[in-house]
């Protein structure tokens, strides 16, 4: 599970990325400038309300995996590089016959 504050440092560097401010972040997501910048320097855990807001202004997705999904996008993660959705696919296939009834994977 991602911390808060490996979060937090996901979302701050996108906004650096992106060069906006906390004032154009908060107008745009209706929060306060205060908020924002809380949120993003991991100060305060934000409402997930806030998070889906901040994340969607920063292009970004929040994104609930089962467990074994995003163990196995971990250990992927040392492997080669391969586009993002083709390893989740992946995963979510294999997760999917070895639930299946009478599977021998």
């Amino acid at each position: 599970m991602k911390t808060l504050s490996e979060v937090a440092a996901r979302l701050e560097g996108e906004r650096r990325r992106l060069k906006l401010d906390y004032q154009t972040m908060a107008e745009k997501t209706g929060l306060t400038p205060l908020s924002v910048r809380s949120a993003l320097q991991g100060r305060t855990a934000p409402r997930i309300t806030t998070l889906m807001a901040l994340a969607d202004q920063l292009g970004l997705e929040v994104l609930l995996l089962p467990k074994v999904v995003a163990a196995g996008l971990e250990a992927q993660s040392a492997e080669a590089p391969a586009p993002a959705l083709s390893r989740v696919d992946r995963i979510v296939a294999d997760t999917s016959l070895r639930a299946m009834p009478g599977s021998k994977t």
